[in-house]
């Protein structure tokens, strides 16, 4: 994970759009990866008896790549 990911905060589950949840979109820009991305973390969160843990990945756009 770059610096730059793991010093922001993470969005909950519930602020993200399908493709930021699917892991196709930018966890703070929304802009859709192509490649470059890198993991930025994990949201964890439950629903009672269900977690819903969801990997989050960021763009180029957001880490200071090319």
């Amino acid at each position: 994970m770059s610096g730059m990911a793991a010093e922001r905060q993470l969005p909950t589950l519930a602020e993200l759009t399908w493709d930021q949840a699917a892991g196709r979109a930018c966890v703070w820009c929304k802009h859709l990866l192509d490649q470059g991305a890198v993991s930025a973390g994990v949201i964890r969160e439950r629903d009672g008896a269900h977690v819903l843990d969801t990997e989050v990945w960021a763009g180029p756009c957001c880490t200071g790549g090319t």
